[in-house]
Parts: structure tokens; sequence; C-alpha cells
């Protein structure tokens, strides 16, 4: 769960940490040159028998202002050292930042981390570079599932990861994100609700495969995964069950950090991209998705339609469990009612679909 732990930064802000473990390597040189040609700041977490064998590789990479953090001496799991072996892995290190291989702790990594003065440092994406699949599909899914304060985790060594960040740097800037060094993102130890987001993490990449999701945009602040499915019901303005539709599926990490203004504004941008979607697919009826804010939906063009007692608890709990999650929250008891929420292709179309969105930085699609 990473409780304790540093692994995102605020998601109010367009910025995210490229990091690099395991380095430096025969590539570290050709990373760099990219990393420079695209005018990027990256923190590289150093292995320490590595660093010794290249000095003038971690020179390089100082002088061109990347940050150097910890990774331990040998690249070894936690849990396959004796308390005192761990020690010196972590203490020959030098950093203020400390990232176990692999990311495995044993019982003595947070104390042992506490008493070398370093604190844990994880991640939020993984980029999968260690898997035999294309660079172009694994810079996809990165740019899928990153999001603002995403903290990457990729590895100097691997060819492919060059491959991949080639396909991904450009597209990151032109989507309005900033890369910086981990030090410059806000970043808070994990709580009990973050550690729980990221070990849920595993099951919402699962969700989307087997629903067949997507991101209706792209850029930072796109708050809409889609699924198109048919409608499940009740009937609404003559559209029945069966009725192709896309269900929505809210990005609430999005959300999170932003303020009421700016998540209407997240909510306004992001239809028209689902406007697009729409437009661009004949059969889809409406958009429909579940929520106890319902009725507060209407400012955006959504009507609302009662539920089955049966489905409306299970929205109901699902609402209350993410708005707890994700900020802390628990609804009014007077509003704790959910309902759906929908919008026909008419009227979607009308409201949001006249001008195509375009790519906007993140200060623009947020005000």
């Amino acid at each position: 769960m990473g409780l304790g732990a540093l692994a995102w930064g605020s998601r109010g802000q367009a910025k995210i940490a490229l990091t690099f473990d395991d380095g430096p390597s025969q590539q570290t040189e050709a990373i760099l040159e990219l990393l420079q040609r695209h005018d990027t700041q990256a923190t590289f977490f150093l292995t320490g028998q590595q660093a010794q064998k290249h000095p003038e590789l971690v020179e390089k990479l100082s002088r061109a202002g990347h940050q150097l953090e910890a990774h331990g001496y040998w690249h070894r799991p936690a849990v396959l050292m004796a308390p005192w072996t761990e020690w010196e892995h972590i203490r020959r290190s030098p950093g203020r930042l400390y990232r176990p291989p692999w990311g495995i702790h044993s019982p003595f990594t947070r104390p042992l981390a506490f008493l070398a003065g370093k604190r844990i440092a994880l991640w939020d994406t993984e980029s999968q570079d260690w898997l035999d699949k294309s660079p172009a599909d694994l810079a996809a899914r990165l740019l899928f599932y990153c999001k603002p304060g995403s903290v990457l985790l990729l590895h100097d060594g691997p060819e492919r990861t060059l491959k991949i960040l080639a396909h991904l740097l450009p597209r990151l800037k032109e989507l309005g994100y900033q890369p910086v060094r981990m030090d410059e993102l806000s970043i808070q130890p994990l709580g009990a609700r973050g550690g729980i987001l990221r070990a849920l993490q595993g099951a919402d990449e699962r969700f989307d495969q087997e629903h067949g999701n997507f991101r209706a945009g792209y850029r930072p602040f796109d708050i809409f995964r889609l699924e198109k499915k048919p409608f499940p019901g009740p009937s609404v303005e003559g559209i029945g069950v069966g009725a192709a539709c896309y269900e929505l599926h809210l990005e609430s990490a999005r959300l999170s950090a932003l303020s009421p203004m700016q998540v209407l504004r997240a909510f306004r941008q992001s239809l028209k991209e689902v406007a697009q979607h729409v437009q661009a697919d004949p059969e889809i009826q409406l958009i429909y998705g579940y929520s106890y804010l319902a009725h507060g939906a209407q400012v955006i063009g959504f009507k609302s339609a009662p539920l089955s007692d049966r489905d409306e608890l299970i929205a109901t709990l699902a609402s209350s469990w993410f708005l707890w999650l994700y900020r802390g929250e628990l609804p009014k008891r007077e509003r704790i009612k959910a309902e759906m929420t929908y919008m026909t292709r008419e009227a979607l179309l009308e409201r949001y679909g006249r001008v195509a969105a375009a790519p906007a930085s993140s200060d623009e699609a947020m005000g």
C-alpha cells in the first residue's frame, strides 16, 4: 500500500515526474540526450554499485540538473537481506530519497531508512518497460493512466525505455503536462486513503480491460472514461433498454484537488470530448452514469431518473465510497440518495458538439 511513502504529487497541478531506476547504465547517455532534446528534467534512482562503476555518468547527470537519489547499494530485494546488510545497502547510497528495488520492503526497511535520514519514494504509474511489448503501446498506456501529480516509473537500462520516451515526451507536452524533478512536485506522504488508492490501481486497470473502457480525452483534466454497452434502463425519453449508449466512468482522482469552479470547467470541457466520440458513432443514443449528485448535474445539461431500490442502494454506496476515498468526505444525509444521470445524443451534441474541443494547456483547461 505504501503508507507513509511518497508516491504522487498534487492532483491540482499538471506536473508529473519521470523517474528512472537501476542506473547508471550503457543507456544513460542516450536517455540524457533525449531528455535534453525535450528540455526535460527527471529523477534518477541510482544503484550504488553501478554509480561506483560509472562516476562519469553520475557527474553528467548532476551537471545536467537532474535529481539523483538512492536505489540501494545492491539491486536485491530487501526480504532476502539480513537487517545489518540492508542497513549497509541503504546507508551507503547517497540521497534524501530511497526507492527499494522493486518497491519490496522488509520489516526493517522503513526504520532503517529513517535512521539513514531518507524518505521512502515509490510511484503511481509503471511504464512496464521490462515487458516484451510495442514501445508505442507502452507509451499509450502511460498516457492513459498518467494524471496530474503522477510519478512515472521507468528503468535506466532497457533499450525499450528509449523508444517509449521517444513516443511519450512530445505527447506529454502537447497535452499540457509539465515534466519536472520529483522534488518539484508537492508530494505528501500517503495516508490511509492514499494507501488504499495505490493498492487498488491494478484492479482499476483490470476493470478497464474487462469492460473495454477508453478515455474521452487525454489532457490532464479530461475526466471521463467511456464504456460502450447496451443501455440497462430504466427507459428515458423513448430510449429503451438495450439501446447503444456510453456509460460514463468518472476519473475522480483528476478532480480531487480542484475547487468547485475548476470542477465545473473540467466537466464542461470533458463533455466536449465525449460529444466528439458520440458524433463519430451514430449508434450511440445517450450517455449516462450514477451519482448522488444527479440533480446538481442539471446545470451542465444532465437529467436524472430514479433507480430501482437495489440499483439505488448499490449506486449510493459506491458514490459514498468514492467520495470518501478521493476527497475524505461523506455525502450529507439529506442528499445521499443516488440516481441515474443522463443526456440524450441530441441534447449532448446541441450543447457540446457545435465546437470541436481543441487541445489545450492545463492552464487553459482549468482557467
